[in-house]
């Protein structure tokens, strides 16, 4: 019986596509064809060199937890619906910093945005000894994370923002800016060697800016003749060595 039932309900599956067929097909005879469907959004990548500043704030602003402050600083109205486990900022001039430093960051190579420990370490493990990469903490007070192949293996340390000033956890010693202080870590006396860059082998242009800065420095950038307005952009961009 159950096999009857279904060999009826195949036939009368087969007449109904056979009747809509077969009106599709009169219908497509007396109307006039239009235009073939634009592809789809989903199906069109585009890519931006460069965020934009809009999207740069997007992006800030949704690693912030909006609960317990009266005011923020250029908040977007959804920013209080977006997910976040970080603390607000907590002044306008902490907004700005940490700003200046993801836009920095992004053009580092060495920044790996949201990460977990184990992943980490798991790319850390066999690196030399002292290579490094940035990423966002785990923590809910924390910004960033600093990642290294150490003498134990690989290590995490916290990256501090108090005061307008950077730190590693467990350590006095206070930098105006997180890539001062990874310049300090990464001198001879300390253990950090060089960064580990998503992009390998790293673009020749970022090499080029590097040595730029190396040799001249990026304050000296408009004093410099024969450079154009997109060489300098790209240079102030990341004016930093490592």
């Amino acid at each position: 019986m159950v096999r009857d039932n279904l060999i009826r309900k195949a036939v009368q599956s087969q007449k109904q596509n056979q009747a809509a067929e077969t009106q599709s097909q009169s219908q497509a005879s007396e109307e006039p064809a239009g235009p073939e469907p634009s592809q789809s959004p989903d199906r069109v990548k585009t890519e931006s060199p460069e965020p934009t500043e809009k999207q740069l704030d997007f992006l800030l602003w949704s690693k912030l937890s909006c609960e317990g402050e009266a005011e923020f600083w250029g908040q977007p109205e959804s920013a209080a619906s977006l997910p976040s486990h970080l603390r607000p900022f907590s002044s306008k001039e902490e907004y700005k910093l940490v700003k200046r430093t993801y836009q920095q960051l992004l053009h580092s190579g060495y920044y790996w945005g949201p990460m977990t420990m184990e992943k980490a370490h798991e790319i850390l493990t066999h690196v030399p000894l002292g290579t490094f990469l940035l990423r966002d903490s785990g923590q809910p007070d924390i910004f960033f994370t600093l990642s290294y192949q150490s003498d134990d293996g690989p290590t995490s340390v916290r990256v501090q923002l108090n005061n307008l000033l950077f730190s590693l956890y467990g350590s006095q010693r206070t930098f105006e800016s997180l890539f001062a202080l990874l310049t300090y870590y990464t001198s001879s006396s300390c253990k950090l060697t060089v960064p580990y860059r998503r992009q390998r082998p790293e673009c020749l242009k970022q090499m080029c800016r590097r040595a730029f800065i190396q040799t001249y420095g990026a304050e000296s950038i408009n004093t410099l003749p024969g450079l154009g307005t997109q060489v300098k952009a790209y240079v102030v961009a990341y004016p930093h060595c490592i």
